[in-house]
């Protein structure tokens, strides 16, 4: 009986033991919980959906772009987008708003077009499998707010994290096409490391 509990004590050890010593999962995750985002969905804001749509990517990259209009604090946001998403139905023949997700002057994101679908542009790159976010306003002429900055860190990291994107593929358009977009003072935020450190800081 002594042999059989000894054995048992031995056996209850080594299985702790081999617990302790299993290496921790290396999967990315986000620090700070998805709840905490201000973030407005696409039938909060009168989100009218798809007529028509397109093949879907797959999220390899993330890129960021700026509305490239003066943006002034008194905006309606929410007309804002419902006019965006007309003009580029009626007049730019796209099946929506060309960007997946924006954010305003406040820092508030507001879903655009779904993910699944490429976003479009008037430049010469393909973003099929970019995640695109817009800021809106220009930033050659406006200033770029702590809260947008932290939008985009926040979404960007939401976004690393899910679709296991490398923080080295947040770039801005500028990146891959001749334009000013993102404009000025949002790209220095990219050029110097800021927006790829704080989504590094956001992932463990």
């Amino acid at each position: 009986m002594k042999r059989i509990t000894q054995l048992c004590l031995l056996a209850f050890g080594m299985i702790l033991l081999i617990a302790c010593a299993a290496p921790e999962s290396t999967s990315s995750k986000i620090a700070t919980p998805e709840s905490e985002l201000k973030m407005v969905s696409r039938s909060e804001w009168g989100w009218v959906d798809l007529s028509e749509t397109l093949p879907e990517h797959t999220i390899q990259y993330i890129t960021l772009h700026h509305g490239g209009e003066d943006f002034p604090a008194d905006k309606d946001v929410i007309a804002y987008l419902r006019n965006l998403q007309s003009w580029s139905r009626s007049d730019k023949g796209w099946i929506d708003i060309p960007y997946h997700y924006m954010i305003d002057l406040e820092g508030t994101i507001y879903e655009a077009r779904p993910i699944q679908y490429p976003g479009d542009t008037n430049t010469s790159y393909d973003p099929t499998g970019h995640a695109l976010i817009c800021v809106m306003g220009n930033y050659e002429n406006q200033t770029l707010s702590p809260e947008q900055l932290e939008a985009v860190i926040r979404l960007s990291a939401k976004l690393a994290a899910e679709y296991e994107v490398p923080v080295d593929r947040i770039k801005g358009h500028k990146d891959y096409a001749e334009t000013a977009c993102p404009g000025e003072d949002f790209y220095r935020y990219i050029a110097d490391g800021t927006i790829a450190a704080g989504v590094q800081a956001q992932l463990y």
